[in-house]
């Protein structure tokens, strides 16, 4: 059964029903599905007592009034992608039948306190989460103040945000107006605060307005949120000041099984707008199980660590397995993948998060152990001795595959694996090839000088992963397709580069039509790239090459001659 996204369908979903606690407003249309943040915070808030309405992609007036008003706060996402994204190609071409509205944090935080006066706005999910500091926005072609700022909603929840939401709800609950110190105390949030209230060991980030006059000072507060990631910041605009707690602490073990343990109809919504065609987009996605959050792959213009955190957050192999089958019990005969951003990455951990802290957990409502780090870092995950890595993966797709004998089912992993971090994993490679037909991995280049400004592993890394898949086709008898990801026209790329990534891909019978334009995200160190024309961390001029005409020329180097895509022969 859906979650209501109607006064009416609340009535009859809940007992006793006067209004919503909380009203979620998304750019997405309602796909009840663990992969989908919208169904899933609702679910969680409904797991957990409170009442909750969904209202999807609104347009006009009455959808947004659909679901009345809130008793705490509208919860307001773009979605999955933010929303500039979603509108804009690389080239800043509009796409066409895209129902979520540019700047979509702010129309709809506008339209609701236009609608609703008084009531409390919350910010969330990506879009919140890569523009809560100043940023550069691709579509202006210049930096804008926080999201905070420009939307007047009340409060922003950035990263993993099950624990502050809950959180948020309890103080909210006791008291309509919480003091500073009490919303302080919860982790991942942003809001407004007076200056006379900024904790003393707060650290302090470059104003809107310094960042707008010096470049210098934009790349200096890119370069802090990087390397400092888990402290408490502020940052002036104006005259006022956006307070940033720190994001939320890894989820345990415990947390994401409880999170991920409750009966999703894994449907779209009877309502959803273009209803046909998003079905055929997220058809494919129906048999997915999600087993883990995060990602310390550490690429320059990754927004996922920002989103899901550097960290693993995994569920258990039970968990897992128990949802596959229950998918199988109710008739599924294949899953399609196992998600997470990086699937080499299952179970692994960073030895210096070795302090030991209690908190209280919202999500399970118990006292649990989190880590914080004892030392400073560089945050050069890939290739530090300090990272462990897990072959816990093996485990769990050994399960699986018990499963499936019994069931007569399949599972296929489509998730990308990172190419340099294998080279240590080799029985978990040889596993994982067991259950794909075709390998994703994202290489982007191959050219070590634009390597390096990604903070990629080199060509030679690269090399010696596509001789070790070579070997291990050979070894299982089969011809597997190898299916990288390259990305043109990035900080560092001339043309020089692209001939070197073309002639490579040619030599070597890799794909390239999958070969995206590097677009400028908010909050990543290649963003600060692309502005500032130098590297946040060393300080070095780097070459951008930022017109259109020269971005497409990279990209037709390699598409307009594509191989055929034929075995890798390494």
């Amino acid at each position: 059964m859906f979650l209501p996204t109607t006064i009416a369908e609340g009535k009859a979903y809940y007992k006793n029903f006067t209004e919503f606690d909380v009203v979620i407003i998304s750019g997405d249309p309602y796909y009840d599905h663990p992969l989908s943040g919208t169904a899933l915070i609702a679910r969680l808030l409904d797991k957990k007592g409170w009442k909750v309405g969904i209202i999807p992609q609104p347009e006009q007036e009455h959808e947004y009034k659909a679901c009345g008003s809130p008793k705490f706060f509208y919860c307001i996402t773009s979605g999955l992608l933010d929303s500039m994204l979603a509108n804009y190609t690389p080239m800043l071409r509009k796409r066409d039948n895209v129902l979520v509205p540019e700047r979509a944090l702010i129309t709809y935080t506008q339209e609701i306190k236009k609608l609703d006066r008084g009531c409390k706005t919350v910010l969330g999910g990506v879009e919140a989460t890569i523009r809560r500091f100043t940023h550069f926005d691709y579509k202006e072609n210049a930096l804008r103040r926080g999201i905070l700022n420009d939307s007047k909603a009340d409060y922003l929840l950035h990263g993993n945000a099950e624990r502050s939401i809950l959180s948020l709800l309890h103080l909210l609950q006791k008291t309509k107006v919480p003091s500073t110190q009490a919303i302080l105390d919860i982790e991942g949030i942003a809001f407004r605060i007076k200056k006379s209230e900024i904790p003393s060991h707060t650290i302090r980030l470059p104003s809107f307005e310094s960042c707008t006059e010096d470049k210098y000072k934009f790349n200096l507060l890119s370069r802090i949120i990087h390397l400092i990631p888990e402290k408490n910041y502020v940052e002036p605009c104006g005259k006022g000041y956006v307070m940033h707690t720190r994001p939320a602490h890894t989820l345990t073990e415990k947390e994401m099984d409880f999170i991920y343990d409750v009966p999703f109809t894994r449907r779209l919504h009877q309502g959803t707008k273009n209803l046909e065609n998003t079905q055929d987009m997220v058809s494919f996605l129906q048999s997915s199980v999600p087993i883990a959050r995060g990602c310390w792959g550490s690429c320059n213009f990754c927004i996922i660590p920002l989103v899901q955190g550097k960290e693993i957050a995994k569920r258990s192999v039970k968990s897992i397995t128990n949802e596959i089958e229950t998918l199988y019990k109710n008739g599924v005969t294949k899953i399609n993948d196992l998600t997470m951003p990086t699937l080499n990455m299952y179970g692994s951990k960073c030895k210096l998060f070795n302090i030991k802290k209690k908190i209280f957990s919202t999500i399970i409502e118990e006292e649990i152990t989190v880590y914080d780090k004892s030392a400073y870092c560089n945050q050069e995950c890939a290739g530090c001795s300090e990272r462990v890595l897990s072959d816990q993966l093996i485990k769990l797709l050994e399960e699986i595959a018990k499963l499936n004998n019994t069931y007569s089912a399949s599972l296929e992993l489509r998730s990308a694996i990172r190419h340099d971090v294998i080279l240590e994993q080799t029985e978990l490679f040889e596993t994982i090839m067991k259950f794909t037909t075709r390998l994703k991995i994202a290489p982007e280049h191959v050219a070590d000088q634009v390597l390096k400004q990604m903070n990629k592993a080199d060509q030679k890394a690269f090399k010696k992963f596509l001789k070790l898949y070579d070997q291990t086709n050979k070894k299982q008898g089969t011809q597997k397709n190898l299916v990288p990801y390259w990305v043109v026209a990035h900080p560092g790329t001339s043309d020089k580069e692209m001939k070197l990534l073309h002639e490579f891909c040619k030599e070597n019978g890799l794909f390239t039509n999958l070969t995206q334009v590097f677009t400028p995200t908010p909050g990543t160190l290649s963003t600060a790239m692309y502005f500032t024309g130098r590297h946040p961390l060393s300080n070095k001029e780097v070459y951008v090459p930022r017109t259109f005409k020269e971005k497409k020329v990279q990209k037709n180097m390699m598409t307009a001659s594509e191989t055929s895509g034929n075995d890798v022969t390494g």
